[in-house]
């Protein structure tokens, strides 16, 4: 019943996106944030982080995603698969999307992960900032 509720109210925009105040799983929704990278100061491999909200996943969960140039630039600074899906898999809560930083300036550039889609679930924090290089 409790569930019923919580959906209902959050097709009516009564209950925030991020979740019912007091929910407790598997009543709550399912929420996928990407998490922000630290700032890179080496060329080599790393993992983004796409992560439930509210705690380990009831079932699978896909998360489309897409990375995004900004003033650092795919094949020239960094490098990942452009578009992809990761999976969350029950019990988990967590996925990790691989990339590598190609170089390292004194200049400090950026690009973005971008979550597209989230199934089942919803998108709550949608775009993640990963810093690469640059003096503090």
């Amino acid at each position: 019943m409790k569930t019923i509720m919580v959906l209902l109210l959050l097709l009516l925009g009564i209950v925030p996106a991020h979740g019912a105040a007091g929910c407790e799983p598997p009543d709550c929704p399912v929420v996928v944030d990407a998490i922000d990278g630290p700032v890179h100061e080496s060329a080599d491999s790393y993992t983004a982080i796409l992560k439930l909200r509210n705690g380990p996943a009831q079932q699978n969960v896909e998360v489309a995603y897409r990375f995004v140039d900004g003033t650092a630039k795919q094949g020239e600074d960094y490098q990942a698969t452009p578009r992809g899906t990761v999976t969350i898999k029950a019990g988990q809560s967590q996925a990790g999307v691989p990339y590598k930083v190609l170089r390292v300036t004194e200049q400090q550039k950026k690009f973005t992960l971008e979550i597209t889609s989230v199934q089942p679930g919803q998108i709550g924090k949608r775009v993640a900032v990963f810093t690469i290089g640059g003096k503090r």
